[in-house]
Order: C-alpha cells, then sequence, then structure tokens
C-alpha cells in the first residue's frame, strides 16, 4: 500500500526547491558576469567597486538580495 498523495507532495516538493536553485544560480551568473564587465571595462578602483557593488545590491528587491552569495555582499 503506497499513498499517492505522499509521493505526488514529494514530487511538488522537489520541484519548487529546483526552481528556487535555478534562480539563485542565475541570478548568481548574471550579477557576476556584470561586475566582471564592469571591472574590465570601466577599470574602477576597490572602493569604487564596494561602492558599486553595495548600491546596485540595495536597489535589488529583497528576495533577490537574500538569493545572492555572501561573498557579492560583503
Amino acid at each position: 500500500d503506497e499513498d499517492d498523495r505522499t509521493m505526488g507532495e514529494l514530487f511538488y516538493c522537489m520541484i519548487d526547491e529546483l526552481a528556487d536553485i535555478t534562480f539563485h544560480h542565475s541570478l548568481q551568473i548574471l550579477v557576476e558576469a556584470m561586475f566582471e564587465s564592469v571591472k574590465e571595462i570601466l577599470q574602477p578602483t576597490e572602493e569604487q567597486m564596494e561602492r558599486f557593488t553595495k548600491a546596485f545590491i540595495s536597489r535589488l528587491p529583497k528576495y533577490m538580495q537574500e538569493a545572492l552569495s555572501p561573498s557579492l555582499v560583503a
């Protein structure tokens, strides 16, 4: 005897978690690519880059800020 509701519930939990992982990973890739492009083209000082990073992240919606890794936020 198997309860099909349990299998379905597990499926939906896994799909939801996978969507979160995909979003987090995609956001991380985009932000890192943007920062690397800024560094390459504009060649800012370390202080300017820190200011840019903080200003950029502060303008993002809260859920996006929380999705970024601590290494970018720091």
